[in-house]
């Protein structure tokens, strides 16, 4: 937890040193795939069959000889379709993971790419899917949702704490400034509820609405380079 009761957590592409923690960088979410691609398409790319994105995050995992640091959740392509669920969160385990979120995340995804990926079973089904297999392995979860029903269904399959999506951003103010009224409502909505911390993901795009999703959230997601920050 960061200054102020906050629960902030910082998108990383690799992990230095274990003193990034001790310096205040709060939590951290590793993401492999977002090294050596533009903060505002990076997230487009992970997802995209041009790249094995959990093949990336494995390879980056056997080269940490003393296993993922604490305070690391590790960011999991979770609707691959290549890796059978069970196996592949046992080598996790041996990597020495211990926390998993499911991001890149379809949540991105609107429209009819959207409808497209769930009618083919790669969408927030699947990979709530395999967030509850994760909860039930024994690992912590976060899970990445974009309204309030799949978040709802994530805190069910076993996420401690979520985090609303609210889209890329489009570059036209009004519609960013609706995605972002959007996501503080399902953020609000799901707070009420109880059961967890309730995060908002603030996307390379969304920098001038930062303070308004500040206040709708218990923490930010924060993408590289953005910088971990706590505040008020």
């Amino acid at each position: 937890m960061g200054k102020n009761g906050r629960f902030d957590v910082q998108i990383t592409a690799a992990l230095h040193s274990s003193t990034e923690q001790a310096e205040g960088a709060g939590d951290r979410l590793f993401c492999p795939v977002f090294g050596g691609h533009p903060v505002d398409r990076a997230e487009y790319l992970a997802l995209l069959p041009v790249q094995d994105s959990n093949g990336r995050l494995l390879a980056a995992l056997a080269e940490m000889p003393d296993g993922v640091p604490e305070g690391v959740c590790v960011g999991v392509l979770a609707v691959d379709p290549f890796r059978p669920v069970g196996p592949f969160l046992e080598t996790l385990r041996r990597f020495g993971v211990r926390a998993v979120a499911n991001f890149p995340t379809t949540a991105l995804f609107d429209g009819e790419t959207g409808e497209t990926l769930r009618g083919v079973g790669l969408g927030a089904q699947r990979e709530a899917s395999f967030l509850e297999q994760a909860a039930q392995a024994g690992f912590a979860v976060t899970g990445f949702a974009a309204d309030a029903d799949i978040g709802r269904r994530l805190r069910a399959a076993g996420a401690g704490r979520l985090v609303v999506h609210p889209g890329a951003a489009t570059g036209d103010p009004s519609r960013d400034a609706e995605a972002v009224a959007n996501a503080a409502a399902v953020a609000a909505e799901l707070r009420g509820e109880g059961g967890g911390p309730v995060l908002l993901y603030r996307p390379a795009g969304f920098e001038d609405h930062h303070d308004v999703m500040r206040r709708a959230a218990d923490g930010l997601v924060l993408p590289p380079g953005a910088g971990h920050s706590n505040r008020p």
